[in-house]
């Protein structure tokens, strides 16, 4: 599914995904929650920001520039690599699916590719875990 070189370029955009995160999370944490409308609930994660894109504030940002080149610069075959991995990470496919899952990224534009991954705050960890799910990353906390 995926060869060694392209695990190092999809964990090299999921770090910079962690940076453009970093920065979105910055901007928005000096934001009242109660101003974000949204009632807190009785147990899990509480994010609300999380569903907030910020790309057209926070696009000349240097994180975001360099995440958006990274995607860009990426081979077209790597660039579809990564988005299936990323819907992986997010429970939208299963393994299983890779070879469908594949053809039907091929069938999307490269801008499409790039605008739904950068729009996407959480790529950083759907990709970490996508990687998980195809055997290509260790559980967090866990040596390589």
């Amino acid at each position: 599914m995926l060869h060694e070189l392209e695990v190092l370029e999809l964990r090299h955009i999921a770090h910079l995904a962690l940076d453009a995160r970093n920065v979105r999370d910055r901007l928005l944490e000096k934001v009242p929650e109660a101003d974000m409308g949204e009632p807190i609930p009785g147990r899990g994660e509480h994010n609300p920001s999380a569903g907030i894109v910020l790309n057209g504030v926070l696009s000349a940002e240097p994180e975001f520039v360099a995440l958006r080149q990274a995607i860009a610069a990426l081979t077209r075959d790597i660039r579809v690599k990564l988005w299936v991995a990323t819907r992986i990470g997010r429970g939208d496919l299963a393994i299983l699916d890779w070879e469908r899952a594949i053809g039907e990224a091929s069938a999307l534009t490269d801008d499409d590719i790039v605008a739904g991954l950068l729009d996407e705050p959480d790529l950083h960890e759907l990709l970490r875990k996508g990687l998980y799910m195809l055997g290509a990353a260790t559980p967090p906390g866990e040596a390589r």
